[in-house]
C-alpha cells in the first residue's frame, strides 16, 4: 500500500479494488446451494420459476419506448451480428440521431441530436456509470461488442432515474447474461475474428462463452494496430474481458465483470501546432459486481459496486513526461416498483461514488459524489405521466438539483404526441479544471475556476409507430445552457475553457425507418438547428446547422450477401467561439459501404466481411486541424463454433 506526505499530513493511498473485491467475497457466499436459503427441491418437485427478464432497466426498455414519453433508440444483439458491427463505437454511429467520432487523444466525441459538446453525454454499462472525472468522456473500445446484448440511447431531456450528469443524454450498455431464451443455444460457443485494413490495420479478437448451471461465464480478449496516415499517429490497443454471472434462487441474479486495457499512441497534434514527438501511453483495470432480483410480487432492484484505476503517462514534444493516476470507486443501487394493474410505476436510485487523481502538473484532487433520485410515471388508457425529482451532492460544487417531466398522448391509432422538460446539472471535468493529458500537453490548459453548467432542455415529438419494421418521428428540441463552457484558443494556439454567461440550441429532427416486402431497409435521420452564444451573437462550437444519414441494407436470399451503404453528410461549423473563418470547417459528404457473405467451414460457421469507409476518398475535417484519413478499408474473417 503506498503512502506519503501531504500537506503536513501522512496519506495513505486506498487500494480502488477493495471494496470491490469485499462485495465479490460477499456474492460467493450468496452463490451457496439452495439449501442455504432454507429451500429444497428433489427430482419430482416442480421447477422453480425462471424468469426471462431480470431487473437491468435497459431490459424493460421495449416497454419503455412504447409507452413513455421519453425519446429512446434500441440497437438489439440481433441486429449487431446482422450488420456486423466491429465495435461499439460503430454500433452508436449507426443509431438515428447519434454521430460517433474517434478523439485525438484517447475515447472518441459523441454527439446526440446534433450537439457539439464533448461531454454531457452519460454512458452507463449493465447500470453502473462509465464517465471518467478526467475527460468527462468514455473510451468505448474497451467494450467487446461480442459481449454486447443491447445498447440503449436517451435522448435529451434525460429521465433523472438514469442518474446525474446527462445534460447531452445517455446511452445505456447491457453485455449478455444467460437467460431462460439461452436453452436452445449450445453449450459452448467461440467467436474468432482477424482482420486488416488499411496504414497497415491489424485486428485479432476471440471470445469464448460457457453456459454453466443456472449462469454462464464468459471470456474476451483483442489486440489491434493501425499506423494512420500522418506520422506519429500510430496506436496499439489491447484488451481483456472477463464476465460471469449466476441465477440464485431463481428470483436473483449475480454478476461480476474484470477488465483490463492498454494502448500507446503517438499524439500528432493538429496541422497549425503539430506535436511531431508526443506520445501518450494509458494502462485502465476495473472491476464491477451486481446483484438484481425480484422484491415482493411487483418489486425488483439492483446494486452495483465497481472500481477503476487508471494510470496515464503524456509525452509532449519538449521531452516533458506527465503522468496522471486516477483510482474511483463507487456504489449505485435502485428499486423499481409498478401495481399489478400497471397504472403507477416508482423507480428509486441512489449513488456514492469517489474519486481521487496525482497529477504531476496540477497536483492531487478528488471528488465525492453522492445522490439520490425519485421518479413516478402513471399510465392511462392514452396518456402517461411521469415527474421525476434528484439530488446530488459533488464536493467543491455543492447540491445540484434535478428534475425531468414528460406526458404521452396517443392521439389515434399508431399515433402519439410526447412532450419532454428537464433541467441537470454539468459539472465540470477535472480536466477543463486543471490539466488535462489528452492526446498532448501542448494543445490545452486548464481553468481552475470554471463554474458548473446549468442546462434547461424540452423536447415535443409527433410520432407514427405501427410496427417494429416502419417507424416515423418529428421532433422539436430545446437547449438553453447558463454558465456554458467555451473553448477559446489564444495566439499561443492553446484552448483553455471559460464560462460564458448564455447559450441556446434549438432545431427539428426527423426520423423515418421502413421495411419494404423485397426485404430492403431504409434508415433516414436528419437534423436542422440554430445555436448561439448570447453574449457574442456566435454559433456554439462543433454544432453544424444541418446533419443528415441515410442507410440502405438489404440481403440476397439465395447466397445470403448482406449489404450495407451508408451516406453521410455534415453542415459547415466553427472549432471554436470566436468563430474565426480561418479555423471553419467545411461541409462535407462521405458514403460508407459493408458486404458481409455467410459460408461454413466443415462445422464451423463463417462470414467474410469488407467495410469501405469515406470511399469517395472526400477530404475533410471533424477537429480544427485534424484531417480525416480519407478513403480506408478493412476485411477479415469471423468464425463462430
Amino acid at each position: 500500500m503506498n503512502s506519503r506526505q501531504e500537506n503536513g499530513c501522512f496519506y495513505r493511498r486506498a487500494n480502488p479494488f477493495l471494496p470491490a473485491i469485499l462485495w465479490a467475497i460477499v456474492s460467493v457466499l450468496l452463490t451457496c446451494p439452495p439449501g442455504a436459503y432454507g429451500q429444497h427441491h428433489d427430482a419430482n418437485d416442480e421447477a422453480p420459476l425462471v424468469l426471462d427478464t431480470m431487473v437491468v432497466n435497459a431490459e424493460r426498455i421495449e416497454d419503455y419506448v412504447q409507452s413513455n414519453p421519453n425519446q429512446v433508440v434500441v440497437l438489439g444483439r440481433d441486429e449487431i451480428l446482422q450488420r456486423n458491427m466491429l465495435s461499439v463505437e460503430e454500433a452508436l454511429g449507426t443509431m438515428p440521431g447519434v454521430d460517433v467520432k474517434r478523439s485525438p487523444g484517447i475515447g472518441a466525441r459523441i454527439s446526440i441530436r446534433g450537439s457539439g459538446k464533448s461531454t454531457g453525454v452519460r454512458v452507463l454499462l449493465n447500470g453502473r456509470p462509465l464517465n471518467n472525472s478526467q475527460y468527462g468522456g468514455v473510451d468505448l473500445s474497451v467494450i467487446p461488442i461480442d459481449m454486447v446484448a443491447s445498447i440503449t440511447v436517451f435522448k435529451p431531456p434525460v429521465p433523472v432515474w438514469l442518474g446525474p450528469g446527462a445534460s447531452q443524454g445517455a446511452i445505456s450498455i447491457v453485455t449478455r447474461t444467460s437467460t431462460a431464451k439461452d436453452k436452445d443455444e449450445k453449450k459452448h460457443t467461440t467467436r474468432v475474428r482477424t482482420s486488416g485494413g488499411s496504414y497497415g490495420l491489424t485486428e485479432t479478437s476471440a471470445s469464448h462463452r460457457a453456459k454453466l448451471d443456472s449462469g454462464s461465464l464468459m471470456v474476451s480478449a483483442s489486440a489491434n494496430h493501425r499506423d494512420g496516415k500522418r506520422t506519429n499517429n500510430d496506436r496499439d490497443n489491447g484488451n481483456a474481458t472477463l464476465h460471469y454471472d449466476k441465477e440464485i434462487a431463481a428470483v436473483h441474479r449475480l454478476e461480476f465483470d474484470a477488465r483490463y486495457s492498454v494502448s500507446e499512441n503517438g499524439s500528432v497534434g493538429p496541422l497549425d501546432n503539430p506535436t511531431p514527438d508526443a506520445r501518450q501511453s494509458y494502462d485502465k483495470g476495473s472491476i464491477d459486481s451486481r446483484i438484481s432480483g425480484i422484491l415482493g410480487d411487483s418489486g425488483d432492484y439492483a446494486v452495483n459496486l465497481y472500481a477503476d484505476t487508471i494510470h496515464l503517462e503524456d509525452e509532449s514534444q519538449s521531452g516533458f513526461t506527465s503522468t496522471l493516476d486516477d483510482e474511483k470507486y463507487g456504489l449505485k443501487w435502485e428499486y423499481n416498483w409498478s401495481d399489478a394493474q400497471a397504472l403507477w410505476a416508482v423507480r428509486a436510485n441512489g449513488l456514492l461514488e469517489h474519486d481521487q487523481l496525482d497529477h504531476t502538473l496540477s497536483g492531487r484532487h478528488h471528488r465525492d459524489s453522492a445522490g439520490l433520485g425519485v421518479q413516478a410515471d402513471r399510465n392511462w388508457k392514452t396518456v402517461t405521466l411521469t415527474f421525476g425529482a434528484r439530488g446530488d451532492d459533488t464536493s467543491g460544487f455543492g447540491f445540484n438539483p434535478g428534475f425531468s417531466a414528460g406526458l404521452r398522448y396517443a392521439l389515434a391509432r399508431d399515433w402519439s404526441l410526447k412532450v419532454n422538460a428537464g433541467y441537470t446539472v454539468s459539472i465540470p471535468s477535472f480536466g477543463q479544471l486543471y490539466q488535462p493529458s489528452h492526446g498532448s500537453i501542448d494543445q490545452v490548459r486548464g481553468n481552475p475556476d470554471l463554474a458548473k453548467e446549468k442546462i434547461y432542455s424540452t423536447d415535443a415529438t409527433l410520432e407514427f409507430r405501427p410496427n417494429k419494421s416502419h417507424l416515423f418521428q418529428v421532433t422539436f428540441f430545446r437547449s438553453d445552457t447558463h454558465d456554458p463552457i467555451l473553448y477559446r484558443r489564444g495566439s499561443d494556439l492553446i484552448f483553455q475553457p471559460t464560462n460564458g454567461d448564455r447559450s441556446w440550441r434549438h432545431g427539428l429532427e426527423a426520423t423515418w425507418k421502413y421495411v419494404l416486402d423485397t426485404g430492403l431497409s431504409i434508415d433516414a435521420n436528419a437534423i436542422v438547428q440554430d445555436s448561439q452564444v448570447e453574449e457574442t451573437g456566435n454559433e456554439l462550437t462543433y454544432t453544424p446547422k444541418v446533419r443528415g444519414k441515410l442507410t440502405f441494407q438489404y440481403t440476397f436470399k439465395r447466397p445470403g450477401t448482406r449489404l450495407e451503404a451508408a451516406i453521410r453528410y455534415c453542415g459547415e461549423q466553427f472549432s471554436e467561439m470566436e468563430n474565426r473563418e480561418s479555423q471553419r470547417l467545411d461541409d462535407y459528404i462521405t458514403a460508407d459501404i459493408k458486404t458481409v457473405q455467410p459460408f461454413t467451414i466443415k462445422q464451423i460457421a463463417a462470414e467474410w466481411f469488407l467495410n469501405v469507409d469515406n470511399l469517395f476518398d472526400n477530404g475533410y475535417e471533424v477537429h480544427f486541424g485534424y484531417p480525416d484519413d480519407g478513403i480506408r478499408f478493412v476485411s477479415g474473417l469471423n468464425l463462430t463454433f
